[in-house]
Protein backbone atom coordinates (compact mmCIF):
# COMPACT_ATOMS: atom_id res chain seq x y z
CA UNK A 1 0.00 0.00 0.00
CA UNK A 2 1.02 3.60 -0.45
CA UNK A 3 0.75 6.60 1.20
CA UNK A 4 -1.95 7.34 -0.57
CA UNK A 5 -3.85 4.44 -0.16
CA UNK A 6 -6.70 4.12 2.08
CA UNK A 7 -8.73 0.69 3.45
CA UNK A 8 -12.21 1.94 2.91
CA UNK A 9 -15.40 0.54 4.49
CA UNK A 10 -18.96 0.62 3.06
CA UNK A 11 -22.27 -0.67 4.33
CA UNK A 12 -24.21 -2.68 1.53
CA UNK A 13 -27.56 -2.43 3.96
CA UNK A 14 -27.48 1.41 4.75
CA UNK A 15 -26.25 2.27 0.81
CA UNK A 16 -29.16 0.31 -0.36
CA UNK A 17 -31.29 3.05 -2.68
CA UNK A 18 -34.63 1.88 -4.21
CA UNK A 19 -36.98 3.72 -6.59
CA UNK A 20 -40.55 2.50 -7.80
CA UNK A 21 -39.81 3.72 -10.95
CA UNK A 22 -36.51 1.70 -12.49
CA UNK A 23 -34.15 -0.52 -10.47
CA UNK A 24 -30.99 1.47 -9.22
CA UNK A 25 -27.55 1.56 -10.02
CA UNK A 26 -25.35 3.15 -8.15
CA UNK A 27 -21.11 2.88 -7.69
CA UNK A 28 -20.23 1.88 -4.31
CA UNK A 29 -16.30 1.76 -4.63
CA UNK A 30 -14.12 2.15 -7.19
CA UNK A 31 -9.84 1.71 -7.89
CA UNK A 32 -7.49 2.04 -10.61
CA UNK A 33 -8.31 -2.01 -11.49
CA UNK A 34 -11.87 -2.82 -10.39
CA UNK A 35 -15.17 -1.23 -10.14
CA UNK A 36 -17.81 -2.44 -7.78
CA UNK A 37 -21.85 -0.96 -8.25
CA UNK A 38 -24.91 -2.30 -6.86
CA UNK A 39 -28.45 -2.64 -8.39
CA UNK A 40 -31.34 -2.24 -5.88
CA UNK A 41 -34.74 -3.78 -7.53
CA UNK A 42 -38.21 -3.89 -6.30
CA UNK A 43 -40.29 -6.16 -7.41
CA UNK A 44 -40.75 -7.08 -10.86
CA UNK A 45 -37.44 -4.69 -12.12
CA UNK A 46 -35.34 -5.83 -13.79
CA UNK A 47 -31.54 -4.77 -15.80
CA UNK A 48 -32.66 -5.16 -19.64
CA UNK A 49 -30.76 -7.12 -21.80
CA UNK A 50 -27.38 -6.40 -22.76
CA UNK A 51 -23.84 -7.90 -22.89
CA UNK A 52 -20.26 -7.11 -22.16
CA UNK A 53 -18.24 -7.64 -25.04
CA UNK A 54 -14.94 -7.81 -23.69
CA UNK A 55 -15.16 -8.02 -19.76
CA UNK A 56 -16.52 -10.71 -17.49
CA UNK A 57 -19.22 -10.04 -14.95
CA UNK A 58 -19.39 -11.09 -10.70
CA UNK A 59 -22.41 -10.59 -9.52
CA UNK A 60 -23.04 -11.29 -5.81
CA UNK A 61 -26.95 -11.44 -4.81
CA UNK A 62 -26.82 -9.99 -1.36
CA UNK A 63 -31.03 -9.81 -0.57
CA UNK A 64 -33.93 -11.68 -2.78
CA UNK A 65 -33.77 -13.26 -5.40
CA UNK A 66 -34.67 -13.16 -9.30
CA UNK A 67 -33.83 -15.12 -12.76
CA UNK A 68 -30.79 -14.58 -14.87
CA UNK A 69 -32.10 -14.78 -18.42
CA UNK A 70 -30.11 -15.31 -21.53
CA UNK A 71 -30.56 -14.81 -25.06
CA UNK A 72 -28.68 -18.05 -26.14
CA UNK A 73 -28.75 -20.25 -22.94
CA UNK A 74 -31.18 -21.57 -20.06
CA UNK A 75 -32.36 -19.13 -17.28
CA UNK A 76 -30.43 -19.37 -14.00
CA UNK A 77 -32.14 -18.57 -11.18
CA UNK A 78 -30.50 -16.97 -8.00
CA UNK A 79 -30.84 -15.93 -4.39
CA UNK A 80 -29.27 -14.32 -1.85
CA UNK A 81 -26.06 -15.74 -1.19
CA UNK A 82 -25.24 -16.58 -4.65
CA UNK A 83 -22.08 -15.42 -6.76
CA UNK A 84 -22.15 -15.72 -10.22
CA UNK A 85 -19.85 -14.94 -13.14
CA UNK A 86 -21.16 -14.56 -16.51
CA UNK A 87 -18.91 -14.84 -19.23
CA UNK A 88 -17.98 -11.52 -21.89
CA UNK A 89 -19.81 -11.34 -24.43
CA UNK A 90 -22.89 -13.19 -23.97
CA UNK A 91 -26.18 -11.39 -23.49
CA UNK A 92 -28.58 -11.44 -20.11
CA UNK A 93 -31.21 -9.63 -18.35
CA UNK A 94 -31.49 -9.71 -14.64
CA UNK A 95 -35.14 -10.55 -13.29
CA UNK A 96 -36.06 -9.83 -9.37
CA UNK A 97 -39.00 -11.94 -8.27
CA UNK A 98 -42.49 -10.42 -8.32
CA UNK A 99 -42.57 -10.37 -4.29
CA UNK A 100 -39.74 -9.20 -2.84
CA UNK A 101 -36.79 -7.01 -3.22
CA UNK A 102 -33.35 -7.54 -4.62
CA UNK A 103 -30.23 -6.29 -4.29
CA UNK A 104 -26.75 -7.53 -6.04
CA UNK A 105 -23.37 -6.23 -5.70
CA UNK A 106 -21.16 -6.57 -9.19
CA UNK A 107 -17.66 -6.38 -9.85
CA UNK A 108 -16.31 -5.28 -13.25
CA UNK A 109 -12.85 -3.56 -14.08
CA UNK A 110 -13.27 0.44 -14.87
CA UNK A 111 -14.34 1.67 -18.35
CA UNK A 112 -16.35 -1.64 -18.96
CA UNK A 113 -18.32 -1.55 -22.26
CA UNK A 114 -22.57 -2.95 -22.04
CA UNK A 115 -23.87 -3.07 -25.67
CA UNK A 116 -27.90 -4.38 -26.09
CA UNK A 117 -28.91 -6.48 -28.59
CA UNK A 118 -29.96 -4.91 -32.00
CA UNK A 119 -33.68 -5.45 -31.39
CA UNK A 120 -33.42 -4.10 -28.52
CA UNK A 121 -37.02 -5.31 -27.21
CA UNK A 122 -36.63 -5.70 -23.50
CA UNK A 123 -35.08 -2.09 -23.24
CA UNK A 124 -36.84 0.22 -20.47
CA UNK A 125 -36.58 3.70 -22.76
CA UNK A 126 -34.55 6.39 -21.10
CA UNK A 127 -32.58 4.11 -18.46
CA UNK A 128 -29.32 3.70 -20.11
CA UNK A 129 -26.76 1.10 -18.58
CA UNK A 130 -23.50 1.93 -17.21
CA UNK A 131 -20.52 1.81 -19.86
CA UNK A 132 -23.54 1.71 -22.18
CA UNK A 133 -22.15 3.32 -25.51
CA UNK A 134 -25.03 5.26 -27.47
Amino acid sequence: MSANDIARVINVAEAANFSPDARVNQELMATNTLVTRMNCYEPGQVTPMHMHPDEDEMLYVVEGQGVVTFKDAKDVPVKAGDLICLPANQFHQINTGSDKRMVLIYFMKPDYSSVRPDDRATEQAGTPLPGEKT
